[in-house]
């Protein structure tokens, strides 16, 4: 007869049974304490910096992030509004010393509806305005994925065009069909 254990999460009731992954077991505290430790700052304390980070700096502090590290290893929850605030993020996670690894949770939402469409025209502006991109780049928007096209000088050339469409709010994902011509010529 199969005995029936209460979900330790609700995430655990939507496993099938017999899932070939259960849930590993919850060590009591005691057991968390007595691990030995590899020498590393304690996951406590990197806990801590990592959230005052998060808190500290006037990129992030609005969104309430929350961050959690595990056998070193990062992980920062939470929500903001452009895909360039969450590349942010792993940078600035990666400058915290004693951190090993980062895992991202974050997702990006918009306050409000807007369109592949609106989402164009504004990298469109942004890409247009900038004097090292000449106008050669193109920009087509699908289900938040933005598309850059056309003929840049460099590779940081590329870099930038892809930094500037990832501000744009609503783009989740930003793909380079950019083609590097060192002899274009800059304006």
């Amino acid at each position: 007869m199969r005995q029936f254990r209460e979900p330790e999460t609700q995430w655990d009731q939507h496993r099938p049974q017999g899932h070939p992954r259960p849930r590993e077991p919850r060590l009591p505290d005691m057991e968390l304490k007595a691990r030995p430790s590899d020498g590393n700052q304690s996951n406590e304390g990197l806990r801590g910096k990592l959230q005052e980070a998060l808190r500290q700096d006037l990129n992030l502090r609005g969104y309430g992030l929350e961050g959690n590290v595990i056998d070193g290893t990062a992980r920062v929850q939470g929500v903001v509004d452009t895909l360039a605030e969450k590349l942010y993020i792993r940078e600035l996670v990666s400058t915290i010393p004693g951190i090993l690894g980062y895992e991202d949770g974050v997702s990006i939402s918009t306050d409000g509806a807007i369109t592949d469409s609106q989402v164009e025209m504004e990298i469109s502006e942004e890409l247009g305005l900038d004097p090292v991109l000449g106008g050669n780049v193109g920009v087509e928007v699908c289900d938040g994925i933005a598309y850059l096209m056309g003929k840049v000088s460099s590779k940081d050339a590329e870099v930038l065009a892809m930094r500037l469409a990832s501000t744009a709010r609503g783009i989740v994902s930003v793909v380079s069909q950019l083609q590097v011509d060192p002899y274009l010529e800059s304006p």
